[in-house]
């Protein structure tokens, strides 16, 4: 980058006409002073605005820094007679504001020669002048931009604020010997300062780079004094921390991040709080902050909050805020959804006299005990609609008697049946894969009819006596072979239209992630309760009656 150089030649003469000439010898102790030419150096590439001439004003001024003489442009400055002495030419920018400051201000140039009259004689001097102001500009990197993605930069001085809008590639023009800062604003009332200059050098430009760094801010300069260029490298951290105010990272923490809520969490060691604690966030993607108040947990400084609804698997930040104070920026994201098929049971598909509650005729996802009722009756677990059904397809399962164990409940569930008559209670494998965001709470719609005439032969539960059957709608996960969360929602009342329930999901284990899911619907709870071995001589022990029927329809499971 090369700044102007505007050359002024001045000249003293005497005797270049005889008129001028009769004027010195009756005035001795006078010369002449003719200002000759002005030379512009065009070889710049500062600014597109420059004009192809500048006006140059001139003023002469005494030892008492007086101006005798002043030419608004240099062409206009002729045969000037000035007594002996020694004078300043001072040469600048007839046209433009040297105050000016920003894109908006025009390149200012001056200089200054002194030169001595003598009587009598001719002296040439030349001035050179230089731009009076000093040059600005601000880059922001690709890594800077994907690391920021709202932010506002600008340049700050004396009485002095420059906004460098996104993508800003102008430069502004600025009174020298201020200091200069860059500063950063995230939009988020978090900002981050750097000094590139104590003081603006005239004729430098500044082109300041903005750049990341993951440890501490760094600050790199280097100088072409052949083009006057300072090339100043700012790396901003990516975190800016305060001590006062420490935000959670939660980002690898199960227990406060789930699939559409999270735990926001942070400390404040504020000595005096005069305004209340909060939390901001919002999706990585946006530029809008949302707001939430923070909740002290008691006898600590520690705070937290509650927000939700979040999106499934997307990334968020937050940090916590006091006033005008604020942690540094962390993030997290959120678990990620994974649809459990067919929970409205709209899906079933026959083969022979055995129903599935899948569109392929097996026990692929969803499963019941038909194969093994059917061996000698009916499938007891069947699909039902029109004024059965609450919208489309529904389930009916009913609690039937059989040959050889006695009773068969109704069921359906997340697994797989295969008969296995040497160990019936071995013939359900309860739970299919799952790695998906954590469910709390399970709805979905029923009718029950319970059955009163009691299995004679039911020993459990064996700590009461149940008159009439129960049944039984749960959910389980398991992370391995630990079960993390376990939910029942168990009823023996007569219900006999489409009615709402709701199961909230209880973690005994927030710190795990799910490996497999369960969702079971019975007509009978205890049907699963066996005694004896091989086939001839296994019972169902548990309490129940023939003719309970359950019916289930449009289940759903909520995140938040």
């Amino acid at each position: 980058m090369k700044l102007k150089n505007i050359m002024v030649g001045l000249f003293l003469l005497a005797g270049l006409v005889s008129s001028c000439q009769s004027e010195i010898e009756e005035g001795e102790g006078y010369g002449y002073l003719q200002l000759s030419s002005v030379d512009v150096n065009k070889n710049v590439t500062t600014r597109a605005d420059v004009t192809s001439s500048e006006t140059i004003a001139v003023d002469i001024l005494d030892a008492s820094a007086a101006v005798v003489k002043h030419a608004d442009n240099w062409t206009e400055l002729n045969d000037v007679l000035l007594p002996v002495a020694t004078y300043t030419i001072k040469a600048y920018s007839a046209d433009k504001d040297k105050e000016a400051q920003g894109f908006e201000a025009a390149p200012y140039y001056e200089g200054q020669e002194e030169v001595a009259i003598e009587a009598n004689k001719a002296k040439a001097v030349e001035i050179t002048c230089k731009l009076a102001q000093a040059m600005v500009s601000v880059n922001c990197s690709e890594s800077f931009k994907t690391a920021f993605s709202d932010y506002a930069c600008s340049i700050e001085g004396t009485d002095l604020s420059i906004p460098f809008v996104k993508d800003e590639t102008r430069a502004a023009y600025v009174k020298a010997g201020q200091p200069l800062t860059v500063q950063v604003d995230f939009n988020n009332g978090k900002s981050f300062t750097q000094q590139i200059t104590a003081k603006a050098e005239a004729a430098y430009y500044y082109k300041v780079n903005l750049d990341v760094t993951e440890g501490n801010a760094s600050f790199d300069i280097t100088v072409d004094q052949t083009i006057h260029q300072y090339d100043v490298t700012v790396k901003v951290p990516t975190k800016q921390d305060n001590p006062d105010l420490k935000t959670a990272d939660i980002r690898l923490d199960v227990s406060k991040v789930w699939g559409q809520f999270a735990y926001l969490s942070g400390a404040c060691n504020l000595e005096e709080i005069t305004s209340p604690v909060q939390f901001r966030y919002k999706k990585k993607a946006d530029s809008e902050w949302t707001t939430v108040d923070a909740v002290q947990e008691a006898g600590t400084k520690n705070y937290s909050a509650k927000v939700s609804p979040l999106d499934f698997g997307t990334e968020y930040e937050y940090y916590i805020l006091c006033g005008d104070k604020t942690g540094e920026t962390c993030s997290f994201t959120t678990e990620s959804f994974v649809e459990i098929p067919n929970l409205g049971f709209d899906n079933w598909a026959q083969n022979g006299k055995n129903w599935y509650p899948n569109s392929d005729a097996s026990n692929s996802y969803w499963a019941t005990g038909n194969e093994g009722v059917t061996t000698i009756g009916s499938s007891n677990s069947i699909p039902v609609e029109g004024s059965d059904a609450r919208t489309g397809k529904a389930a009916k399962l009913e609690t039937v008697t059989v040959t050889l164990v006695g009773y068969a409940a109704g069921n359906l569930l997340i697994g797989n049946y295969s008969t296995n008559l040497n160990d019936m209670a071995a013939s359900v494998q309860f739970g299919r894969a799952y790695h998906g965001a954590r469910p709390v709470k399970l709805t979905g719609y029923y009718k029950y009819t319970p059955g009163t005439s009691m299995n004679s032969n039911g020993k459990i539960p064996s700590d009461r006596k149940l008159t009439v059957d129960e049944c039984d709608i749960y959910v389980k996960l398991w992370s391995g072979e630990e079960v993390i969360a376990e939910s029942h929602f168990v009823t023996n009342e007569t219900v006999s239209t489409y009615t709402r329930f709701e199961l909230p999901i209880e973690y005994t284990d927030k710190t795990k992630h799910p490996d497999k899911i369960t969702i079971v619907a019975t007509s009978s709870r205890y049907g699963g309760e066996f005694e004896g071995s091989g086939m001839l001589n296994t019972k169902v022990v548990g309490q129940l009656a023939k003719g309970s029927t359950l019916w289930v329809d449009d289940f759903e499971l909520s995140y938040y």
